[in-house]
């Protein structure tokens, strides 16, 4: 999970309108959040930005998506040329992080934008960064795949038992699994504390967690947010009322078989009972597995996380 804040009383500007052109689910105001002891604002011709840092506990849940030294920008383009505010921005914001020491170690730079408005790409690509994290958003009801019935070949999919020990060790292996795969891609860091927290949220009876099970083996597990609980996921988009899907995990000799899509199907149709009309998820922008899968399943791009990480030391 990677969270994208958007908080504000500003109040929509021309520029919200283009983007709200180029992409209807996004929120009315790009807003800034409300400032924070530490933070630091810019205010250029066209654009103003606040810089925040923040030190995460490795204890933290967050910090298994996160570098522990985080410095992330949030910005709004208000002006007519948006890559050249951008880009005087990014100068600045560098500026600011050098005369500070810059990041080294566990640490990035992190800038989330819509991904629709493409003329900032080249901008982002010079200044170093990559694009570390996708923020997809899916219309209910959109796609039919998910009223038909289940495929012959399906697995059986059915509510995680937490109170079964064996049923939870295995949920959690999954868990860190999928933790495993996507580091390899930037999205994820796996820490001393990720076991812990993946057991305490599904241990929770109130969760909503799927398995798909195979000739009496789980190979597959699927943990999602109905809108009750996603009230930070919903602030993303212009969506009425938005569920999250936070964990999809199937292990690699069941990939292909039709297993994510069991799962998919069945917390989509939950959703959709619990009032959804968006669901959002996040997919490592890497991956090369992610991005078609949930594209097949009815997801489009709605935020793009970019990052920029130190080189590392020699």
């Amino acid at each position: 999970m990677t969270s994208v804040t958007r908080t504000s009383t500003s109040t929509r500007t021309p520029r919200d309108t283009r983007l709200r052109a180029l992409d209807p689910l996004l929120p009315a105001v790009h807003a800034l959040p409300e400032p924070a002891e530490g933070d630091i604002t810019f205010t250029l011709p066209g654009a103003e930005a606040r810089y925040r840092r923040r030190r995460l506990d490795p204890a933290a849940y967050e910090a298994s998506w996160s570098a522990l030294d985080r410095h992330q920008l949030h910005a709004r383009l208000t002006g007519p040329d948006p890559a050249r505010a951008l880009d005087g921005l990014l100068a600045a914001w560098d500026k600011r992080m050098a005369a500070g020491g810059h990041p080294a170690g566990d640490a990035e730079a992190v800038f989330t934008w819509p991904s629709r408005d493409t003329e900032v790409t080249p901008v982002l690509l010079a200044h170093g960064f990559t694009p570390k994290t996708v923020t997809a958003v899916r219309t209910t009801g959109a796609h039919p795949a998910d009223t038909g019935p289940p495929g012959a070949g399906d697995p059986l999919v059915r509510p995680l038992v937490p109170r079964d020990p064996a049923e939870l060790d295995r949920a959690v292996a999954l868990w860190l699994d999928e933790l495993r795969w996507d580091e390899q891609f930037g999205g994820t860091v796996r820490r001393e504390a990720s076991g812990r927290h993946a057991r305490q949220r599904l241990a929770d009876p109130a969760a909503w967690v799927w398995v798909a099970e195979r000739d009496g083996r789980i190979t597959g597990l699927l943990h999602a947010e109905p809108p009750a609980n996603a009230a930070w996921a919903a602030r993303l988009t212009s969506g009425r009322r938005a569920g999250y899907l936070a964990t999809l995990m199937v292990e690699a000799a069941d990939r292909g078989a039709g297993t994510g899509t069991a799962l998919v199907r069945t917390a989509h149709l939950a959703l959709a009972e619990a009032g959804a009309t968006h669901t959002l998820l996040h997919y490592a922008a890497l991956n090369p597995l992610s991005g078609p899968f949930w594209h097949r399943a009815g997801y489009r791009p709605l935020w793009t996380t970019w990052v920029r990480r130190p080189a590392p030391h020699r």
